[in-house]
């Protein structure tokens, strides 16, 4: 289906650099075990010499261990726990249970450090040639099929994997990889087994806003569907290219306010945090947004770029339910409702 991207092929040599950075300190515990029948002193010895150079991995960002390593550790070291925040929800039989809140959303600034950031945002730029004009999906229950719709004034491609891919864009690849590895393990320690998320598969979308105006109509991105080819991406996870200075001076998160910023291009969260309210979240550079894909109704407030440094490049990673235990939620007629008009083309997905 065109919503899924599977790269466990592709892919496997990144994966494999993921999984061996997540070990390394289990393979140092084996070392200093005394395994290989040397000397106290000297184990001592090799065991610091592997930990400086371990350390000298991690900054360094010129290689693909350095990087995969960085993106891990800077999963590890933020906090998600908003997604795991439980609220009373009433059941179709009117009974109450605890859930967790479709609303819940994270936003974390710096997330990756200037110097990989403005090498991803270097990356996204050369790859705007081969930028299409953006379309987006709503999923038809009648035809149990995938319907597409054009935004306006917005570019957009798929970060692909393989030899080609990796060659035009490493560092976009490697970072794809890394968080759906790392964000998924960690998340699925906490959730319930119903928002269990896939840790080797995703899909992704590279877009850029054009700056005269463009916009994304209010949606939720995955309205699911019954059948087994539905859509089946549970986690949104988008992080800005701006330059990482691109909104110093505005208020921080969540005083951000669209009208204080002639630039626009704005995510604008609803019934955040309550229902009724709108949370604005402006696009700094290097920031991270996180949402679940099948719940929250979101759009983009129109953009404006009077320079290139302006130009709104968001690249957004869909995690995907774990085909075992893994649920994607329903239409809410209460929240459709409340948002979206009855019309055929009135509600749409990202």
């Amino acid at each position: 289906p065109q919503w899924r991207t599977k790269w466990q092929l592709e892919m496997a040599p990144f994966i494999l650099l993921v999984l061996l950075c997540a070990l390394s300190d289990r393979s140092d515990a084996f070392a200093a075990g005394g395994f290989g029948g040397g000397k106290k002193k000297a184990v001592k010895s090799k065991k610091k010499n592997k930990s400086v150079k371990k350390q000298q991995t991690i900054n360094n960002l010129f290689t693909p261990e350095g990087r995969l390593e960085h993106i891990r550790s800077r999963v590890d070291a933020a906090d998600f726990s908003p997604l795991s925040k439980l609220i009373l929800k009433r059941l179709d039989d009117g009974q109450i249970a605890l859930d967790i809140d479709p609303n819940s959303i994270v936003v974390i600034d710096n997330f990756l450090g200037n110097d990989l950031i403005t090498s991803m945002r270097a990356e996204a730029l050369s790859l705007m040639p081969q930028m299409v004009p953006s379309q987006s999906t709503r999923w038809d229950e009648e035809t149990q099929s995938v319907i597409p719709y054009e935004k306006k004034g917005v570019l957009s491609m798929q970060i692909e994997g393989g030899t080609a891919g990796y060659a035009a864009s490493p560092r976009l690849v490697e970072y794809i990889v890394s968080l759906t590895n790392n964000l998924s393990r960690k998340l699925n320690q906490v959730l319930p087994d119903a928002y269990h998320l896939a840790t080797e598969e995703q899909t992704n979308k590279l877009a850029v806003c054009l700056g005269d105006g463009s916009y994304y109509d209010k949606h939720i991105d995955n309205l699911g569907g019954s059948s087994d080819a539905g859509d089946q991406r549970k986690l949104t996870a988008l992080i800005y290219l701006q330059p990482p200075n691109s909104h110093d001076g505005q208020p921080p998160y969540p005083n951000e306010k669209v009208e204080d910023d002639p630039r626009g291009g704005y995510f604008r969260a609803y019934d955040v945090p309550e229902v009724g309210d709108v949370t604005c979240i402006a696009p700094r550079g290097d920031r991270l947004v996180v949402f679940w894909s099948d719940s929250l109704v979101h759009d983009v407030s129109p953009s404006f770029a009077p320079s290139e440094d302006d130009k709104r490049f968001a690249l957004t990673t869909w995690l995907v339910a774990d085909k075992k235990t893994g649920e994607i939620k329903g239409s809410d007629l209460e929240v459709s409702a409340r948002h979206f008009d009855s019309g055929e083309n009135s509600i749409g997905k990202g």
